[in-house]
């Protein structure tokens, strides 16, 4: 009888022989470092100074002028009235910055009515088969990026960024204008006249919103100077009554 054979004991494999060795994870991303949040100027306060500086010293200093003056140069017109109690400078607001706005704001209503159909008649001469229901309405703006287009949406935004603004303008008027009658009268003829010279601008032949100041004879930045003077105005009747 043979004899009994011990089982094989497992070689171990030469190396390179069978062996696959493990592949070596690649290094982890190292994470981005956040940038450094820029730091505020060291001059903050000097350049919040300067903005409101500019922006509001010369309605303040109208404000301040118009209580210390007109009481003794013309103390009609700061004088009680028979309406209210109101001073009687109050009905240059009303006509200039309530009636006379509202006509304005009117005017240029009808101007974008006349356009509709002026920018429809030249696409259609373009040859714009879609000319009436690209124009008519009830659509506010043109669609498309036509030169008819472009200009009409012009002639629309010159009138609708006015009403955006509207309502404030009216408010803070009739606010403004029983502390500070005269200098709220003024800023409201500022802003017709810088709104007319703005929306003239918006509406230059070619269509390019840059317009709307670059072509304002440097009228157009004070459609916001006169707010912010009805801001000042308004501020005024408020500590006034405070008083």
């Amino acid at each position: 009888m043979p004899p009994s054979r011990r089982a094989a004991s497992p070689r171990s494999k030469p190396p390179g022989l069978g062996f696959t060795p493990k592949k070596k994870a690649p290094p982890s991303p190292v994470p981005a470092t956040p940038a450094a949040p820029a730091a505020p100027p060291q001059n903050l306060v000097l350049e919040i100074f300067k903005v409101v500086g500019k922006n509001f010293a010369t309605p303040t200093l109208a404000c301040a002028a118009e209580k210390l003056l007109l009481p003794s140069l013309v103390p009609w017109l700061v004088a009680a009235g028979p309406l209210l109690g109101l001073p009687r400078a109050y009905a240059f607001v009303i006509l200039i910055n309530l009636v006379g706005s509202g006509f304005f704001v009117i005017l240029l209503g009808f101007k974008v009515g006349r356009s509709r159909g002026a920018f429809a008649a030249q696409a259609k001469a373009a040859g714009d088969d879609d000319a009436d229901a690209r124009f008519n309405y009830p659509k506010m703006y043109a669609e498309g990026f036509s030169d008819e287009a472009r200009g009409f949406n012009c002639v629309q935004r010159s009138h609708q960024h006015t009403l955006e603004t509207y309502p404030t303008i009216l408010i803070m008027s009739a606010v403004g204008g029983i502390g500070q009658p005269i200098t709220t009268a003024l800023a409201g003829a500022l802003w017709i006249y810088a709104r007319q010279k703005w929306a003239n601008g918006y509406q230059w032949p070619g269509g390019d919103p840059k317009n709307r100041y670059e072509k304002s004879d440097g009228w157009g930045r004070h459609i916001w100077t006169s707010l912010l003077a009805l801001c000042v105005t308004s501020t005024s009747t408020a500590v006034q009554l405070l008083l």
